[in-house]
């Protein structure tokens, strides 16, 4: 067997290079990841992906990052408004309606497999990349979310992957960034990590992807990407997984400040994962692939073993077949359904004053979205709802703020404000607001006679500045159209997923 048909890498463009399209015809690849740079739009996509069957074989599989919300890498398709929004509408049958759509349109593409859903329990508010990207907090309500994600995205054809295992939610350092720990014993792992992936193994989900940070009840030492006992002591031998493990990409700091990029495809091979996602330029790429045989001429690789995992990357690719048909992306309730799943998850807290047609509001927000790296930043989302709101008959007086201007530089905006009477303050960012931003908000809440906070992002800003909120979790256009219904009286039927504590 060779060892490349056991790799998932990149590509740089949406056309094939001299360079990748030499590489992929003298090796195997047995995978490639999708990201915006590959893609124009819906047909393009399914003809490049067409173009990779044709070099690599019928039983390659393509996979993307298609969770909803804040991660979406193909827009032009059906998706949802993201996992915690489906959590707060907590409606199973909807998510389940959500999760087909989405493998409707990616099968349409070509696509075989979709690295979603999330079924980490986020249950620290300062983690800084899954946040929203989550259910919720409390593990039986995120594991029946996640089941029925799986259900109804692997009924259309679309392969699913819940990540990232065994947990990420009860963290606060992004593993796209440095190494993050997972501080808990197996009594605890059980209770609360373990518990969606479970029931996401019940529901028959066919791939995991693993979790880039230290689990120390089970190994101190190595991420659990690179840990033989997480990745095959815990996955297979305890809870008896046997779909197809991907890493998480090994670009990624947690992997490569302590690692080179054979090195640590050839440790997460040798843990166990079956498909290591390594991402980089074509040069890398067959670096990776001379570190790979070395190390099996050096007995450090088990051929047996990767020989088990190539069948089960094939059991995989026979299952989910490429079926693309990009004209039958959308079908008939598409957008009805993805309207009414935004809508079901606004959620409000306190009371709120509803805007009217003819009314003036000041809207402050920053001028751009602030994401992170698991994320495409969407430059002023807020603008969105501006627009949205004055289509309503509501004036909107604009008030930007700039994350990086002093706080005494807010005087205008406070004016505004002062002007207006009424104020919404948007906020729009994955990472919690910084004490400045608290202090603006509070002090944009004082000048003001009526005051709301919009949480267009993250649900745990509504703790950083207290008051009357509303939240969305995604900037989804149909949850930008939720949230104007909602300012204007119409009733919000959300109900917070995650426990807020004074964290």
């Amino acid at each position: 067997m060779n060892p490349a048909q056991l790799l998932m890498i990149d590509l740089s463009g949406p056309a094939l290079t001299a360079d990748e399209r030499g590489f992929l015809q003298a090796n195997p690849i047995g995978g490639v990841c999708l990201f915006r740079r590959n893609i124009r739009d819906r047909f393009q996509l399914a003809d490049y992906t067409a173009g990779l069957r044709e070099l690599l074989g019928d039983e390659i599989l393509i996979a993307i990052d298609q969770e909803g919300g804040s991660v979406v890498r193909l827009p032009d398709v059906p998706y949802g408004p993201g996992a915690m929004a489906l959590g707060a509408a907590n409606r199973l049958e909807l998510t389940r309606q959500v999760a087909a759509a989405t493998a409707r349109g990616l099968r349409a593409v070509g696509v075989t497999v979709n690295f979603a859903p999330v079924a980490d329990v986020n249950n620290n508010p300062r983690n800084p990349v899954i946040s929203e990207r989550a259910f919720g907090s409390e593990p039986e309500r995120v594991a029946a979310q996640v089941a029925a994600f799986v259900q109804g995205h692997q009924a259309e054809g679309v392969a699913a992957t819940v990540k990232h295992f065994p947990g990420h939610g009860d963290t606060d350092i992004d593993s796209h960034l440095d190494l993050p720990r997972l501080m808990v014993g197996l009594e605890r792992l059980q209770r609360v990590e373990l518990v969606p992936f479970k029931a996401a193994f019940a529901a028959g989900v066919a791939a995991v992807m693993s979790f880039h940070g230290l689990v120390t009840a089970l190994d101190p030492n190595e991420p659990a990407t690179l840990s033989p006992q997480v990745m095959t002591g815990l996955l297979r031998d305890r809870l008896g997984f046997d779909g197809v493990s991907f890493s998480d990409a090994l670009d990624m700091r947690a992997i490569t400040a302590r690692y080179q990029p054979a090195e640590a495809t050839v440790l997460a091979l040798a843990a166990g994962i079956d498909m290591p996602v390594q991402l980089g330029p074509v040069s890398q790429h067959e670096a990776t692939i001379r570190g790979l045989e070395q190390a099996l001429t050096a007995g450090r690789l088990d051929p047996l073993a990767l020989g088990r995992s190539r069948e089960r990357i094939m059991r995989l690719a026979r299952r989910y077949p490429a079926q693309p048909d990009p004209a039958s992306a959308w079908q008939d309730g598409d957008e009805a359904l993805l309207s009414e799943a935004a809508q079901r998850a606004v959620t409000v807290m306190g009371r709120l004053r509803p805007l009217a047609a003819g009314q003036q509001v000041a809207l402050v927000t920053a001028a751009n979205a602030v994401g992170g790296a698991a994320s495409d930043v969407i430059d002023s989302p807020a603008e969105a709802l501006a627009r949205r709101l004055e289509a309503l008959g509501v004036t909107v007086l604009r008030a930007h703020y700039q994350r990086s201007t002093p706080l005494a530089a807010s005087k205008p905006v406070l004016s505004a404000v002062r002007a207006v009477g009424r104020a919404l303050f948007v906020s729009t960012a994955r990472l919690r607001m910084t004490q400045d931003e608290a202090k603006l908000g509070a002090e944009v809440a004082g000048a003001a006679q009526e005051f709301a906070h919009v949480a267009l992002y993250n649900p745990y800003h509504v703790q950083d500045l207290p008051g009357p909120a509303i939240i969305s979790f995604s900037f989804h256009p149909y949850a930008i159209a939720a949230v104007a219904a909602a300012l204007l009286g119409q009733p919000a039927e959300g109900a917070l997923p995650v426990t807020l504590t004074s964290a």
